[in-house]
């Protein structure tokens, strides 16, 4: 099922997104409720939609794209194309962009590997429906273990480059030691029972490692 349809328009001298929320019943999070036990996702394209706006319309360093126009009874915005690599980004530049996300007070809910694009100003979010602000640290766990699974995935047949995608992550990303300590409590550690058997290894690794600051 469709989130939202995302077409690329050329305007003048520039590139822009349009961005076309989808309706409640092709939203992907309400086919299973235990989600919400990880993060309170939302259902309703209007309140991804404004959720979206706050988040890149907020005033912070975050590398985001801008916001050209926006139409709330129509559900659709127009926002900067950002030009990188789609697919996949090192762990390294995530680890920075998730730092200043966190710093920020925000989390991201679906925080998977092709919400993010980068280049050589570093890692980029592209994909901030459900993100919200929050004081609560274990929806930032969430985003890590989520990010991490969505790596593993990417990397299946990989364990050289799903190492190398966590030792990257956890040098950068400021929080590592307090993921670390409360990795493996908590329900956003269930995620971890999806890990595929031949990343697990390089997991464990990650998680008791001790960082040098």
């Amino acid at each position: 099922m469709v989130l939202s349809q995302v077409l690329i328009q050329e305007e003048r001298d520039r590139k822009i997104i349009k961005k076309k929320y989808n309706g409640f019943n092709s939203y992907k999070w309400i086919l299973s409720p235990l989600f919400q036990l990880f993060y309170p996702f939302a259902a309703l394209s209007k309140s991804r939609l404004e959720r979206e706006l706050e988040f890149l319309n907020s005033n912070n360093d975050i590398k985001k794209p801008k916001v050209y126009s926006f139409d709330l009874s129509n559900k659709e915005l127009n926002r900067e194309y950002v030009d990188g690599k789609v697919d996949y980004c090192e762990g390294s530049k995530l680890g920075k962009l998730f730092s200043d996300i966190h710093k920020e007070g925000y989390s991201l809910g679906d925080s998977k590997l092709d919400n993010f694009i980068c280049n050589s100003e570093g890692a980029y979010i592209i994909d901030s429906e459900q993100a919200i602000k929050t004081n609560k640290e274990r929806y930032r766990y969430w985003d890590v273990s989520l990010l991490i699974l969505s790596a593993a995935y990417y990397n299946y047949s990989n364990k050289s480059g799903f190492k190398g995608f966590l030792d990257g992550f956890s040098k950068e990303y400021k929080y590592w030691q307090d993921y670390q300590k409360k990795a493996i409590k908590g329900v956003y550690s269930l995620l971890f029972i999806f890990m595929p058997v031949q990343h697990i290894p390089s997991l464990k690794s990650a998680l008791y490692k001790v960082n040098p600051n």
